[in-house]
């Protein structure tokens, strides 16, 4: 049974939670952006490797309003203010443009600790392209992130080690995607990923011409769906 002085701080930590996640949705209907003002030019895009290079950088920090030190240690959270943290938190990294994404199923308490380790982190405002919130501090070794055994990297590092740089044919080639996309596809979705499988990329399923799986999509049937408006 909780003793008053629990109780008491329990009922402080659920309104300093209620309060934080009123300051969060503050900074995602309020962002700041440099170019906001500026109509889009088709003229002036640039790749992503160019944006990637000269794109300004600022701090999450002090661009969000929001720190690391708000943010809760994850062991002082219930499971229900994790969860509320960790939503309202991908959803003001979306609007930013400084997505965290993730390829692996990962348990929400180690998002949400991953999120607040690395949250005093450099941003970069992006105009183009999507940006991605890094998930790693510059130089952690694979598995000794805040992922821990979740690690991205190692992840990709496992995924490809079992495969060389060598000439393949275009068979070959469409056969080796095929199987990273399935160990892809396990890790990330689990008992689910066959909702997921990539049947363009297995020539068991191709037609009778050849033609990779097309998800049921009729091209001639799309075609004659685009010409209406000639009438």
């Amino acid at each position: 049974m909780p003793t008053p002085r629990s109780s008491k701080k329990i009922q402080l930590m659920k309104k300093y939670i209620e309060q934080l996640l009123g300051d969060i949705a503050d900074a995602t209907e309020n962002v700041s952006l440099p170019f906001i003002e500026k109509e889009l030019n088709l003229d002036d895009f640039i790749t992503d490797e160019e944006e990637n290079e000269n794109a300004p950088v600022r701090s999450l920090e002090e661009w969000t309003g929001i720190t690391r030190e708000m943010l809760p240690p994850e062991e002082m959270l219930n499971d229900h203010q994790v969860n509320s943290l960790l939503a309202a938190l991908k959803k003001l990294l979306d609007a930013y443009n400084w997505s965290f994404v993730l390829q692996t199923q990962v348990p929400e308490r180690i998002q949400y600790s991953t999120i607040r380790q690395n949250f005093d982190q450099q941003a970069k405002i992006k105009r183009w392209h999507m940006g991605f919130f890094e998930l790693c501090s510059p130089g952690a070794k694979h598995g000794e992130c805040a992922l821990s055994q979740y690690c991205q990297c190692a992840f990709y590092a496992e995924l490809f080690s079992g495969f060389c740089d060598e000439e393949l044919s275009p068979e070959e080639e469409r056969a080796r995607h095929l199987e990273i996309d399935i160990i892809h596809l396990k890790r990330k979705y689990g008992s689910e990923w066959m909702k997921y499988y990539p049947y363009h990329l297995n020539a068991k399923y191709d037609d009778e011409n050849g033609q990779p799986y097309n998800y049921g999509f009729d091209d001639e049937s799309n075609e004659d769906e685009d010409k209406w408006w000639r009438g």
